[in-house]
């Protein structure tokens, strides 16, 4: 994209909606996103960031005069520029406190989607972080209204929102003071940390509650956001023309520390801005974010909490729909690819199956996401066994109509002698016995039959056994006895047609069993292997957590703050107590059985897999 479009704009009621425009492109974009959002006060320089991240000089538009020129949330899409195979994502939003505009509601709608739709946060902001700069970031102390992580939950944990908040980077612009504290240097980034230091109370209630209002925010900010981090940018110029023309003028108008600072914030961001995620999981492609950006401003503007969690479940029935969709359309179209109906042998198309089958399983598995129950890959796995009977129904029907074909043109002879009587005679029933033999050894030498070879051979000797009998009966060459020895004979061949056509299906019987066994072994193995990654992943993003709020709790109490230090206990005791969850090795029996149960749903009665294999299998996995 050269150039920015709308993502989400103000209506004429005062609500926000999606555009559809922007809406398009995102559905288009495949790969993992990197979702960059800029927010602060307006006329702050806030598109020029965003320009440079862009990697270009132009772009969202800059403005040159007190008024405030982005409305509502500008997006910018481009591939990123360090991470091959991502997209980098760029929000520029509507600076918040337009005097113009006047409408505080908006304004924290514009912040809140900020919040939600990015894997980093920029704050811009102007000259020092100081008290008035903190109160204008009133923002973040009044999310909970708007924001919430459970839908079950009245009071969400505030130590859950930092796993799903981006990281927070504070540029603040134009400054001319040196970073010093107590006479001593510091870093952009200690600076940060200084001014979001708490202070202490006092007795009196009028100091209490200036202190309770001066910690609020920091607290807030702190809880929220895991990551912080600080960049200070001097003044691009001193020439008054060239600020209000940025966009315009070249690089080496503007101070080079400027431009310094300006390339050390972009690396920053490359860097650090890692792939929105939904869950801590799963990662968000710009088809996700349409639906992110859709269903979170709905939402909000409409006056109600958005709820993290309630969003993360009406994805993943989309998803999980589409993957059920594009996995058995996988699965249907390698089948027709791949199989020659009718297969020789029904090993053959038992192996194509199996093939096609643990392609459309890891596309299923791969896509499909939070699908506890099961539910969809019920679903999944009944489309899969429709489609399967489907295709052996139809490998049948092609070798039974091939077969019928060539016996009946193998026979012809026969219908036409027996029509014309030519057996009835001296001899007559060597002669037929001799005929059957014939067309038996001419069918058997015909290739590609198919499966139902055998059975439309037996069939059709079975259909002459009335004709061969009364041929015999009438046979004056032959005497009585002879005639006995034929019938017990053909009694014989008869039992053995039987035993061999019951040994047959029941080995073919067997032959499905077994496919359906190896198929369901494969489907517990990807679940198994997918749910063991993600909780090791969980586990690595609430590590990750706990540390942050470990230092903040070391923090507190080397400032004497042991009220709050004691706030971060539960916090942390519960984190410990998830990731100790997570890595407890009970949650796959129990993940086996619901698989277990939903395929007993669908699959027949003879691929139920007993307990002691369960067992046997998790322990397997295990090792």
């Amino acid at each position: 994209m050269d150039l920015p479009v709308c993502l989400i704009e103000n209506t004429a009621d005062g609500k926000l909606q999606v555009n559809a425009k922007a809406a398009d492109i995102l559905s288009r974009i495949t790969q993992p996103v990197v979702v960059v959002a800029i927010v602060g006060v307006y006329r702050t320089g806030k598109s020029y960031l965003m320009n440079k991240l862009a990697g270009s000089q132009k772009g969202f538009d800059l403005g040159s005069t007190v008024q405030a020129k982005t409305k509502g949330i500008w997006m910018r899409c481009l591939p990123h520029p360090t991470k091959t195979g991502h997209t980098l994502i760029l929000l520029d939003t509507e600076g918040l406190g337009d005097v113009e505009k006047g409408d505080k509601k908006n304004d924290m709608w514009i912040f809140c989607l900020a919040v939600l739709l990015s894997s980093a946060l920029v704050y811009n902001s102007k000259a020092v972080i100081d008290e008035d700069a903190i109160e204008k970031l009133h923002y973040v102390g009044e999310m909970a209204e708007l924001i919430k992580v459970k839908s079950k939950d009245n009071d969400d944990d505030e130590a859950e929102y930092s796993t799903y908040f981006p990281i927070f980077i504070w540029a603040v612009r134009d400054v001319t003071l040196k970073l010093e504290f107590n006479g001593k240097p510091i870093t952009e980034d200690e600076y940060l940390d200084n001014a979001l230091m708490l202070q202490k109370a006092e007795n009196a209630q009028e100091s209490l509650e200036k202190v309770e209002q001066h910690n609020k925010y920091r607290n807030c900010i702190r809880m929220y956001f895991k990551t912080r981090k600080c960049f200070m940018f001097d003044l691009p110029t001193g020439d008054k023309e060239v600020l209000q023309n940025m966009d315009e003028v070249s690089e080496d108008q503007l101070s080079p520390e400027f431009m310094a600072q300006t390339r050390n914030f972009c690396d920053y961001v490359y860097k650090a801005a890692e792939v929105k995620y939904l869950d801590s999981v799963h990662r968000v492609t710009g088809k996700t974010l349409a639906h992110l950006a859709a269903m979170y401003t709905e939402a909000i503007s409409s006056s109600n909490a958005a709820c993290m969690e309630d969003v993360v479940t009406n994805i993943s029935v989309a998803e999980n729909t589409a993957a059920v969709k594009e996995a058995t359309q996988h699965y249907d179209n390698r089948m027709k690819e791949k199989v020659t109906l009718p297969t020789e042998t029904l090993d053959q198309i038992i192996e194509l199956s199996e093939e096609c089958e643990k392609e459309a399983l890891q596309i299923f598995i791969k896509r499909s996401f939070k699908d506890n129950d099961r539910r969809f890959h019920t679903q999944y796995l009944k489309i899969i066994e429709q489609q399967k009977s489907e295709f052996f129904k139809r490998n049948d029907m092609e070798s039974r109509t091939r077969c019928e074909t060539l016996i009946q043109t193998l026979s012809q002879d026969l219908e036409n002698s027996l029509k014309q009587g030519s057996y009835a005679t001296l001899a007559g029933y060597q002669m037929f016995k001799e005929e059957m033999e014939r067309i038996e050894e001419k069918y058997k030498n015909e290739p590609r039959k198919g499966t139902k070879a055998e059975d439309v051979l037996q069939e059709f000797k079975k259909s002459k056994e009335l004709v061969g009998v009364t041929i015999m009966m009438n046979d004056k060459a032959l005497s009585d006895q002879q005639k006995k020895i034929e019938e017990e004979k053909r009694n014989k061949e008869k039992q053995e047609l039987e035993r061999k056509t019951e040994e047959s299906q029941r080995c073919a019987e067997n032959k499905k069993t077994e496919h359906q066994r190896r198929i369901f072994e494969e489907h517990i193995r990807e679940v198994l292997e997918k749910e063991k990654n993600e909780r090791r992943l969980l586990q690595e993003q609430l590590q990750t957590v706990l540390l942050d709020k470990t230092r903040e709790q070391d923090m507190y109490r080397s400032q004497g703050y042991n009220d709050h230090a004691r706030m971060y206990e539960e916090q942390i005791n519960d984190l410990r107590n998830k990731r100790e969850e997570l890595g407890s090795p009970g949650w796959m029996p129990l993940v086996v059985k619901t698989l277990c149960s939903a395929a007993s749903c669908v699959l027949p009665p003879f691929v139920k897999i007993g307990a002691n294999f369960l067992s046997g299998f998790v322990q397997m996995f295990n090792k």
